[in-house]
């Protein structure tokens, strides 16, 4: 039987972030193996707090710009990479996967959760390792985080991949939109298969049990990434015209974002590539490594000028 509790949390959705819990809490968890140890990880003080990283795929002094990970909302490095995109990568060049405040390893800072504190998170941990540039991918919550870093400090970002990721709140679907702002809306059947599973959420509140310094803050971090996501403002188009990187906007053609609201960042950030994956889902995106990985080098070839 579901508590208050759950019930609250099985009609609370998080669209940047890609969280939701639309069903009980009463299955075992199944999440995804580590298939990768890092060669380096600890912790960043940023702003007193602890952000947690990992370095995979050889030493950041060999020469190769690092990528980035930065993970969706409620995820983490293990959830979220570890079945695909990272040791994918990680055969290349160096990676460096990130864990957010309220995620995986890292605690949360007292008080709401802000977008421009996790920019600085990003850059703090950068500047930690000694990485003057490096290449972002970010999905969901962690592709705005990654946008934010190209608005706020483009001196240290060489591209972006951004996956899954709208510039402003309404440039979800519709439904989606409505679902955010009124927690008590049911999902239509249409968009049921477009959500995470109860084994997805499952996976990650296990793993927030598992790692984070505090395990019963869970509920307090998914309520205020619902804060968050409510009261942000968004991107301006002048904002997004001024991105100078080289930058892959990436997405489902099932995704929470509009198609038409991709097409207009598209047009909006300078040079800018799109590309829409076909049967593809805001969920499964970051599992659609061997399309993906082809056009993210390009992407970092034409940074690096090869």
């Amino acid at each position: 039987m579901k508590d208050r509790g759950q019930e609250g949390l099985s009609r609370r959705f998080i669209l940047g972030a890609g969280a939701a819990c639309v069903a009980s809490l009463g299955l075992s968890c199944r999440g995804h193996a580590m298939n990768t140890k890092p060669q380096q990880g600890g912790y960043a003080t940023v702003d007193d707090l602890k952000v947690y990283f990992e370095v995979h795929g050889g030493p950041l002094e060999g020469g190769k710009t690092p990528l980035v990970l930065l993970h969706g909302g409620m995820m983490a490095i293990e959830t979220a990479f570890t079945k695909d995109l990272l040791p994918r990568f990680a055969r290349s060049r160096p990676v460096i996967a990130m864990e957010m405040q309220g995620h995986g390893h890292t605690g949360v800072r007292p008080g709401p959760i802000q977008l421009e504190r996790m920019v600085k998170d990003v850059v703090g941990v950068l500047a930690h390792l000694g990485v003057k540039r490096a290449h972002l991918l970010g999905h969901s919550l962690g592709g705005m985080i990654a946008t934010g870093v190209c608005v706020h400090h483009p001196e240290v970002v060489a591209s972006a991949t951004l996956l899954s990721v709208t510039y402003t709140l309404e440039g979800m679907l519709p439904e989606l939109v409505k679902m955010q702002r009124d927690p008590t809306h049911v999902p239509s059947p249409e968009l049921i298969p477009l959500l995470p599973t109860e084994a997805d959420f499952v996976s990650w509140k296990a793993n927030f049990d598992k790692y984070n310094p505090d395990p019963s803050s869970f509920e307090s971090v998914l309520a205020r990434l619902n804060t968050l996501l409510t009261e942000w403002k968004g991107w301006s188009p002048a904002q997004l015209n001024g991105i100078r990187a080289p930058v892959l906007l990436a997405l489902g053609d099932n995704d929470f974002t509009r198609l038409e609201h991709a097409a207009e960042m598209y047009r909006l950030i300078p040079g800018s590539k799109l590309a829409v994956l076909p049967n593809t889902t805001h969920m499964n995106i970051i599992e659609r490594g061997a399309w993906l990985e082809p056009m993210v080098q390009e992407l970092i070839s034409r940074a690096e000028g090869a």
